[in-house]
């Protein structure tokens, strides 16, 4: 099973950067706590400065991270990041999609509701454990209405994480040489692409063909021949 967890940096700082909150976290140990031969990415959308939660997550095991890149996310709307981190979710072959509840500094949450639309996944919201069965599906806690439900999931899906705590659970240190965080732009570097959504979802502009002025009608045939 393909795991993505996507992961966003917390705004005010370079030290608060630095630091993985306790959501994020809480997704990263139940993706760490599926063991077998399951694979863990860690996804953010934002620059360089943000990288510490990725380098947080490969430190403690994830196999590997990546960062997107391609627009201004910090000051993008949750629907702007979802639809960008739901591509990219794509991109990758993700079959699990964990995030945080809070995945945005307004705490909405409303951001894993997007991925999971632009990544025609199911989505529950506020899981509060995971397991995965022998037959491929997983088995997710949610809590509504005072009750605690077990409910038993397809994949692809995407889910959010809700830390029960104000503080980040301990997640592991792997005590190894961490990979390098890879690079993951949307735009297709042999394509020409045209405004914002367009080039969010990775499609390019119509082909323009070059103007060639003719004389006769010899030379418009020789002409539309050659294009």
């Amino acid at each position: 099973m393909k795991i993505v967890v996507c992961l966003h940096a917390p705004r005010g700082g370079a030290a608060e950067a630095a630091v993985i909150s306790a959501d994020d976290a809480q997704a990263l140990a139940l993706g760490f706590g599926l063991g077998g031969a399951h694979t863990v990415t860690a996804l953010l959308a934002g620059s360089p400065a943000d990288e510490g939660p990725l380098r947080r997550a490969l430190a403690a095991g994830a196999t590997r991270a990546v960062r997107l890149v391609g627009e201004d996310y910090g000051a993008a709307d949750f629907h702007t990041v979802g639809q960008a981190l739901g591509a990219a979710v794509k991109r990758l072959g993700a079959d699990l999609v964990l995030t945080g509840a809070r995945s945005e500094d307004d705490g909405l949450g409303a951001v894993p509701a997007a991925i999971a639309r632009q990544a025609n996944a199911l989505h529950v919201a506020c899981i509060e454990s995971l397991s995965a069965s022998s037959d491929g599906a997983i088995e997710v806690a949610v809590r509504g209405g005072g009750r605690r439900r077990r409910l038993r999931l397809p994949l692809p899906a995407v889910l959010s994480v809700l830390s029960r705590g104000p503080a980040a659970p301990a997640l592991p240190d792997a005590g190894r040489e961490t990979p390098a965080i890879e690079i993951l732009s949307l735009v297709d570097p042999e394509a020409t692409v045209v405004r914002r959504r367009t080039e969010l979802l990775g499609q390019p502009e119509i082909p323009q063909r070059t103007c060639e002025e003719v004389t006769s009608a010899d030379a418009l045939v020789a002409a539309l021949v050659r294009s």
